[in-house]
């Protein structure tokens, strides 16, 4: 049966209008030559330089952080001039003597001797017949010298041309251009007859055509894709580039304000390096241009707690505050103050208005974080009280105060499924949920309609709960298809296109149906169990004494040696421990690791037990703590596991037996739009069963409605450049009452709006 009781005069709660906003992190080069409509690679020559206190691998092509953490990057110094090439007689070389500025720390020395060298750009430069681009460079010489900047083909074609001469210290050249052709693997060119010396010092390459048309603006294609979401805030500029993978390589406002060519670069932990032209006066321009309110993470005095942390000491952790007071004057400082009179001298008299969020630290937890939260939230609260904090860990739990938790998903789509109902018994007087970061990831590399649909379900159940649950925003957002670092990502673009993923038009179709206030409803769904399966592994200990029958395999005690069965259904677990004050099991272990993994781990450790499942980056309680007693002898386990269901033992005691949720086939969250007078219905089918929904409410309606539905054939159905529109929402009318059945299609995302008429 499946039916969906919608009780209008009962008001849950009032929908929050933040709900859905956007999370920006430069990652899979979102930044420089994404959204950032930089067109040229490597403008500033700064690429491949190692970050100070790093070590080079060059045997591995590796950068090693002064705490381990170990990368590969896309270009290491001495190996090449990334973006640049040299040709038909032309050298160039790259010096740290004489560069443009002191945040410049190397300049291309050029002899072009009647040759030329070129930027590839970001896999091509996209020139464009009939458009106009902006084009300068800060260039020096000795002696008088002519240059000519082109677009060209790869061939050699020319499509615009200007002449420049260049002569004595350095000057900014600039010009504008027009493409007298459509060439989206053109290259950007400079030549030259002289055999003289040129040095340039910074080159960029603009399309004219940016969001609203300002000179260090953003592309313009990508914005409007993000408009089209109705967005009410901006999270920037990370995610975990603000903390960095060094004390030299975190996030610092003032690194990103001022004159593109005297801003220092950013080394990425994604793998590659940025100008900061994208800097934090141009977030906060975004903003406001948007009519969107802005969020602004900051480190907090250590490095990404995953990839071998540094804690900062106390003098570096007052440095970053300081540096975090000084971004928060810079945006609302007025002019006649330090930092009002820098944010004019800009281009932005006036104070920025939009900034209202502050986040402290990315995906920070632990002791070491909450004494960080602690002092920068006490401080922060006092100097600038009008904002929203917001911690990324649950603070509160820890005696601090604590506003908004920002909490992240990484999964599969039935994890998203299952855990619908995940924040209904929320304290309603506790701190409020920002759910910042999440997707579903495993299985859902390219942006699948599984995905969709798993996050869909997540998201009726957030929208139940938005008294407590009052923002989310999907990550990573944009991706740029010839520099992958994590998939999936809303909005896949190369040089000229773009194209977004089911799940985009998915939260388009939720960001656009909101209404005024969630309403009661109840609803009757058949479900399919959750069937797991996997191995039983001893993490990190081998049982002195075990015994393995798992159902349909024999046993193999020589995989014991480890610690683990190679493979295991329906079975029994049994071991014996001795002198153990910690036991750990995982079972239902998929083997695999990182952000691909899935078990579920029973955990025995002072005094308590406790089950948790482990999908990818996210965690899923279980079974809620129980009291327990780990011996100092000898420690009886047993673990038995049926498909959905699991019970486990310590020393002849039942400490949980479990059935796991089902996956209910029919998702659903009903809001009123006061001033349409319409029922919002949101309505996910997660199943592969078509079904007929019996929709019944206490008010009159009219006899027809408008259904939205987003579905595909196949669960892995996607988009891509050669089909777009694959997978994209389309409208109908349906017949409708008070008590009407409607039918909804397998693998399903729908939002039904009703007319009412009493």
């Amino acid at each position: 049966m499946y039916a969906v009781n919608i009780r209008t005069r009962e008001k849950k709660t009032d929908v929050s209008p933040e709900l859905y906003g956007l999370f920006f992190e430069d990652i899979n080069r979102a930044g420089d030559g994404g959204l950032y409509a930089e067109m040229l690679r490597n403008r500033a020559f700064d690429d491949g330089i190692v970050p100070e206190g790093c070590i080079y691998d060059s045997e591995n092509k590796l950068i090693i952080s002064p705490t381990g953490w170990r990368s590969s990057f896309d270009c290491c110094e001495n190996e090449a001039v990334a973006g640049w090439s040299a040709s038909d007689g032309a050298s160039m070389s790259l010096t740290r003597q004489d560069t443009l500025n002191e945040n410049r720390q190397r300049a291309l020395c050029v002899c072009f001797n009647g040759g030329k060298i070129s930027n590839e750009g970001f896999n091509g430069v996209p020139a464009e017949k009939g458009k106009s681009y902006r084009f300068y460079m800060f260039a020096k010489s000795e002696a008088y010298v002519t240059v000519l900047v082109k677009l060209e083909s790869k061939d050699g074609e020319k499509y615009a041309e200007h002449k420049f001469d260049i002569n004595g210290a350095y000057r900014k050249y600039e010009c504008e251009f027009t493409s007298e052709a459509t060439d989206f693997d053109a290259r950007l060119v400079l030549s030259s007859e002289s055999g003289e010396n040129v040095t340039l010092g910074f080159v960029s390459l603009f399309p004219k055509d940016t969001f609203m048309e300002r000179e260090n603006g953003l592309r313009n294609d990508l914005v409007q894709k993000l408009l089209a979401l109705n967005p009410s805030f901006l999270r920037f500029p990370g995610g975990c580039i603000v903390e960095g993978f060094s004390k030299q390589t975190a996030f610092r406002f003032k690194d990103t304000i001022g004159p593109v060519w005297e801003r220092k670069p950013h080394w990425l932990l994604w793998s590659y390096m940025t100008t900061n032209g994208l800097g934090f006066h141009e977030y906060l321009q975004f903003c406001e241009d948007a009519g969107i309110d802005a969020m602004y993470v900051f480190n907090c005095g250590m490095t990404c707690q995953g990839r071998c942390p540094d804690y900062f000491d106390e003098q570096l952790v007052n440095e970053f505050f300081e540096d975090t007071v000084d971004a928060i004057l810079y945006a609302t400082a007025p002019t006649g103050t330090a930092w009002g009179d820098r944010r004019a001298a800009n281009g932005h008299s006036e104070p920025f208005t939009v900034l209202k969020y502050l986040e402290i630290g990315n995906e920070n937890w632990g002791d070491e974080y909450n004494k960080r939260y602690e002092f920068f939230y006490e401080r922060l609260k006092k100097l600038f009280p009008q904002f929203v904090y917001i911690s990324t860990d649950h603070t509160e739990q820890a005696g601090l105060k604590t506003e908004f938790v920002d909490e992240h998903f990484y999964a599969d789509p039935v994890f998203f499924a299952a855990n619908t109902k995940l924040y209904d018994s929320l304290d309603r007087e506790g701190a409020c949920i920002y759910c910042g970061e999440y997707a579903s990831t495993i299985g859902c590399g390219e942006g699948t309609l599984y995905g969709a649909l798993g996050e869909a379900a997540f998201l009726t159940g957030i929208e139940r709960n938005q008294d407590k649950v009052k923002m989310t925003s999907y990550a990573p957002l944009l991706k740029n298809v010839g520099y992958v670092s994590w998939e999936p990502d809303m909005i896949v673009f190369n040089n000229h296109e773009s194209y977004a993923i089911p799940s985009y038009y998915m939260l388009k179709m939720f960001a656009e149906n909101r209404g005024d206030y969630v309403c009661g409803h109840s609803v009757a769904t058949e479900s399919d169990r959750r069937i797991e399966k996997g191995v039983f592994r001893v993490d990190g200990r081998k049982p002195v004494e075990s015994r393995v029958i798992p159902k349909g395999c024999e046993t193999d005690r020589d995989s014991l040696a480890d610690g683990s069965l190679k493979k295991t259904g329906v079975g029994r677990f049994s071991a014996v421990f001795y002198g153990s004050d910690t036991i750990k099991i995982r079972f239902w272990d998929k083997g695999t690791e990182g952000e691909n993994q899935d078990h579920y781990d029973w955990t025995a450790e002072n005094g308590k037990s406790s089950v948790v499942h482990y999908n990818g980056w996210s965690k899923e309680i279980i079974c809620a703590e129980t009291l327990c007693e780990v011996s100092n002898g000898r420690n009886n386990v047993e673990i038995i596991t049926a498909e959905d269901s699991f019970i486990i033992c310590l020393n002849g005691k039942e400490l949980h037996r479990h059935v796991l949720e089902p996956i209910p086939h029919m998702t659903v969250v009903c809001t009123v739009d006061m001033q349409k007078n319409e029922i919002i219905t949101k309505l996910v089918n997660f199943s592969e069963t078509e079904f007929k929904a019996e929709i019944s409410c206490d008010r009159k309606m009219y006899d027809s409605a408008e259904m939205i539905t987003l579905t595909a054939d196949d669960y892995n159905a996607c988009n891509g450049f050669d089909a777009p529109k694959a997978v994209t929402p389309y409208m109908e009318s349906i017949s409708a009452s008070s008590h009407y059945y409607v039918k909804i299609k397998p693998r399903s995302i729908n939002v039904i709006r009703h007319k009412i008429t009493d």
